[in-house]
């Protein structure tokens, strides 16, 4: 079982630079965390505090119902990869892989059964012979996760282990680190500035900003129904449209100085509050429909193969439309669409909350 439950944490450097504000998560056994957000926002710190590489502030760690708050890192029995893979140049990948357990005076017959079990999982039974120079980025990123794998330490952690890599590698590592947790069911926690890596790899995700968590959820309760503009904004490639209007007199209609429609019955009794008040419209790329009374014109084309991604202008407000299929539109051309309003977001404009 490895639990980890972090409750309040708060970290502030000299001159009361505050990094992480008030940081809560109960992380469960087996739970693949992902903490995301722009450089900056807190996300590094965090996982620096947990693996105790940085002093917690105020609030308290506990790992399987022990406090180790002001425990060495040492004695935290948790295991982390690197962004550079911090590999030792001068060893070779084996004993790269048998170090942390050699320094523990492990057996050399459990040292050598470990070493090669994770070998031929990450497939680097060829390459233990070899130095970390003659390896290439993604076997080198391998090694630092085989040398995290061969402690079998309680939790799993790992800063931007993929960012040096080239994007088709990335892709490749993802899926390795994807296979890899299916198979141990160990606790991970990852950090990562990359809103692609942390759909496709969390259980649940961390979104940071300036120091702090903006929301908690799945992938899906991330995208579909972000907390505010912010989340919003940060998760989703291309990102959501957003635009500034306001709910008519009536209540009926979203109204903006270049184009306005009419709400269904959800959308006015949800913002009911918010007559004649200034809120904010978001809506996804794919969450246009290909018919209506609106009209966009079409400024860029980019054909994506299974989708057309369209840059364009409704009036003055540049927009970015998703449609299924190889559209053949060319830049002049005019896009007639409607919103999916099950599927669109309403923010308030004084705070950029969603109104639910």
């Amino acid at each position: 079982m490895s639990e980890l439950n972090l409750q309040h944490l708060k970290k502030v450097y000299e001159g009361d630079v505050v990094a992480v504000h008030d940081f809560n998560i109960d992380i469960k056994d087996g739970e693949f965390i992902v903490i995301v957000g722009p450089s900056g926002c807190g996300k590094s710190t965090s996982l620096r505090m947990i693996a105790g590489l940085e002093e917690i502030s105020s609030g308290k760690a506990i790992l399987d119902g022990k406090d180790i708050t002001d425990v060495a890192s040492k004695n935290r029995d948790m295991a982390m990869v690197f962004q550079n893979y911090a590999l030792y140049a001068h060893m070779t990948i084996y004993q790269n892989l048998a170090f942390s357990l050699t320094l523990r005076h492990v057996d050399k017959k459990e040292i050598h059964r470990k070493v090669m079990a994770v070998a031929a999982m990450l497939n680097l039974d060829e390459q233990l012979n070899k130095k970390p120079k003659q390896l290439s980025g993604g076997q080198r990123q391998r090694v630092a996760l085989g040398r995290a794998l061969v402690r079998t330490p309680k939790i799993f952690l790992f800063d931007e282990p993929l960012s040096n890599l080239d994007a088709k590698l990335r892709v490749k590592m993802r899926r390795e680190i994807k296979i890899l947790h299916q198979k141990i069911t160990a606790t991970m926690i990852y950090v990562t500035h990359d809103q692609v890596e942390a759909l496709t790899l969390a259980d649940r995700i961390v979104v940071m900003s300036m120091g702090h968590v903006q929301q908690i959820g799945t992938p899906l309760e991330i995208y579909s129904n972000p907390n505010n503009k912010f989340v919003a904004s940060f998760v989703g490639n291309p990102p959501m449209n957003f635009f500034y209007g306001k709910i008519s007199a009536d209540g009926n209609k979203f109204v903006t100085d270049d184009f306005s429609f009419d709400l269904d019955e959800k959308r006015k009794i949800m913002l009911k509050e918010y007559i004649n008040k200034d809120v904010i419209l978001g809506v996804r790329p794919e969450h246009f429909i290909p018919k209506g009374d609106l009209k966009a014109k079409v400024e860029i084309v980019e054909h994506l193969g299974a989708h057309t991604l369209f840059n364009c202008s409704i009036n003055r407000t540049k927009a970015k439309i998703k449609f299924e299929g190889w559209l053949d539109y060319k830049e002049g051309d005019d896009i007639i669409f409607s919103f999916n309003q099950d599927l669109i977001c309403f923010f308030d404009k004084r705070n950029e909350e969603r109104i639910r």
